[in-house]
């Protein structure tokens, strides 16, 4: 049965962690989170393909120390808190005042676990809108969570880059990698986490089980790894999910992990 988006609960979300990791062996994450949602809702859940890039950050842990972060769609925070154990900064994005007031909620719930060592911002980033630097990310004009000249300099100046779930869509998936590709076209050269789930039904048209998201989503692939703008040049590769399993969840054979590279000429 589908909820209404404000009858939210509360979860925990238990993170096994080596020793080297966090100081104990059990910490817990707390997210505010919904259990079911319609459609314009979706990032009020959180996703198998959420759970899984939170599994890779804690395997690659020290890849993410002292490292400046975007979450691009991050819907209520929990890849955004587990980069943020880690990281310097974190710039948590999504859009909608809804989202993005949970996102917030939820890292200030996570404090004691985070500290002070690492700078939290969450911010409306709207890849429909997304033309460039200087253009408006966002649609929040009279709220907090519109992007300032420093926000837009610090998105600038991120390193790495995380996406949860966020191909299901094929309007979305084309505004992704547009962002995307604007994103990785600037200095530094940047790399790229992201999941999905290949979400498979059954076509009347070919009377066979399709997969039109992913299908699409890699043709968009093989579009941005033929692009070569100004000296940058686009590398991809799927990661295998061999890494050990921190969250609990199902990590079937159609969640996948893929990692996109920018490479920038002197």
């Amino acid at each position: 049965m589908e909820r209404d988006v404000s009858d939210k609960v509360l979860s925990d979300v238990h993170v096994f962690t080596p020793h080297e990791t966090l100081p104990d062996t059990d910490e817990s994450v707390n997210t505010e989170h919904m259990m079911e949602t319609k459609l314009d809702d979706v990032g009020l859940q959180v996703w198998q393909g959420c759970l899984l890039l939170c599994d890779f950050v804690l395997h690659l842990h020290t890849k993410f120390k002292a490292s400046r972060v975007v979450d691009l769609g991050a819907g209520v925070g929990l890849t955004s808190i587990v980069a943020g154990l880690f990281a310097e900064s974190v710039l948590v994005t999504d859009v909608g005042e809804m989202i993005l007031r949970t996102s917030e909620s939820n890292i200030a719930l996570n404090k004691p676990l985070l500290g002070e060592d690492c700078t939290f911002l969450v911010k409306e980033l709207n890849w429909l809108k997304f033309c460039g630097p200087k253009d408006s990310y966002s649609d929040a004009r009279s709220s907090r969570f519109q992007m300032t000249e420093d926000d837009h300099t610090l998105l600038d100046g991120v390193s790495l880059i995380l996406a949860a779930e966020v191909i299901y869509d094929p309007d979305l998936t084309d505004a992704f990698f547009s962002t995307v590709k604007q994103l990785m076209s600037r200095p530094p050269a940047k790399t790229l986490y992201m999941t999905l789930e290949k979400r498979l039904v059954f076509s009347l048209a070919d009377l066979d089980v399709v997969s039109p998201a992913y299908e699409h989503f890699q043709e968009k692939m093989e579009e941005l790894l033929a692009l070569s703008l100004d000296g940058v040049t686009f590398h991809c590769c799927q990661v295998p999910c061999d890494f050990p399993q921190y969250f609990t969840y199902d990590r079937h054979k159609h969640l996948e992990l893929w990692q996109i590279t920018s490479s920038l000429s002197d």
